[in-house]
Parts: structure tokens; C-alpha cells; sequence
């Protein structure tokens, strides 16, 4: 019965920056580095090695460069701490279409009432009434193409796709007198 009553952390759910690297994993960073640097590669692929672990110390190598001069972060994307570095861009994609029942439109592309198959193919901005007592659902569809959150349950992380990397600024730090 004492683990009906277990609690559940969260910590988990909200995920972390860095990771916690131990001793031995700078030192192989370091040495794949120097592996990189001194080997004969072409287009970032080696070509000749002596032995698996030199592949690998290649490759490790290629990886540690990439994360320390290109400025990202290799973070799960469905973590919420995400949400804190990253910011959506969302340029070209229909995410508000509005619905306009007195048109009782055809399917889409045929007939004189239809509606374009890409609903936001005009590129029109959608302005929100927010005087309107109607709801919100009933004037408004929210991803019509399924860009964001796709038709199907396979598709509902699409939005992570849009996640552009938003680095905080730095701190400023102001002199003491």
C-alpha cells in the first residue's frame, strides 16, 4: 500500500539546459576535438581510421564543435523549459482562418461558393472581433491546414518544428563606485 501514496515529481516535465557531464566525458570531448583536427576528413566524414574508437572519438569530436562554436542548445523540444529560450516563427503559416457560415461554401476548388483548398492563399490578416458575443470557435478556425498541430494525433508536436533558438540577453553589469 506505500505506493499508492508515492508522489510524482515533475522535474522531470520541465527538462534541463546543459548536460551534466562528468570528468571522463570532458576529456573524451576534448580528445575527439583533437581527433577531428588532426585527421584527414572530407566533408566532415572520415576516411581512414585505425580503429572503431577513433571513428567514434571522430565523430564525438564534430559533435562538441558544432555545440560550442554554433551557439545551440540539443534540448527535447516537448520540455517546458524550452518555452523560455525559443520563440515561434511563424512566417507563412495559416494559423486563423475565419468561418463564414452565410456562404454555405462547396467543397474546396469546385462550384461558385467554394472556398480555396489553401485557405490562407490570399494572405489577408484576419482581424479578431473581440466585441463579438459569439464564441471564439464559431467565427474562427485555429490551424485549418493542420501546420501547427496536424490533422491526426501524429502530427500535434508540429508546432515544435516552427521553435527558432532566442538566446536571454546578457546580463548587464553596472560598475561599482
Amino acid at each position: 500500500m506505500a505506493h499508492a501514496f508515492k508522489t510524482i515529481s515533475a522535474k522531470p516535465t520541465f527538462g534541463t539546459l546543459k548536460q551534466h557531464l562528468y570528468q571522463s566525458d570532458v576529456i573524451n570531448r576534448k580528445k575527439g576535438i583533437i581527433t577531428l583536427c588532426n585527421s584527414h576528413s572530407r566533408c566532415q566524414r572520415i576516411r581512414l581510421a585505425s580503429s572503431f574508437n577513433t571513428i567514434n572519438s571522430f565523430y564525438l569530436g564534430r559533435y562538441s564543435l558544432r555545440v560550442k562554436n554554433c551557439n545551440t542548445l540539443h534540448v527535447n523540444k516537448s520540455n517546458l523549459i524550452i518555452g523560455q529560450y525559443t520563440k515561434s516563427n511563424l512566417n507563412n503559416i495559416c494559423t486563423v482562418q475565419t468561418i463564414n457560415p452565410s456562404l454555405n461554401p462547396a467543397p474546396c476548388g469546385t462550384g461558385t461558393n467554394s472556398i480555396p483548398c489553401d485557405p490562407c492563399q490570399n494572405n489577408t490578416p484576419v482581424t479578431i472581433d473581440s466585441s463579438s458575443s459569439k464564441p471564439f470557435y464559431q467565427l474562427y478556425q485555429i490551424d485549418p491546414l493542420g501546420e501547427l498541430f496536424g490533422q491526426t494525433q501524429c502530427g500535434e508536436l508540429n508546432y515544435t518544428h516552427y521553435m527558432a533558438f532566442n538566446p536571454p540577453p546578457k546580463p548587464i553589469t553596472l560598475p561599482t563606485s
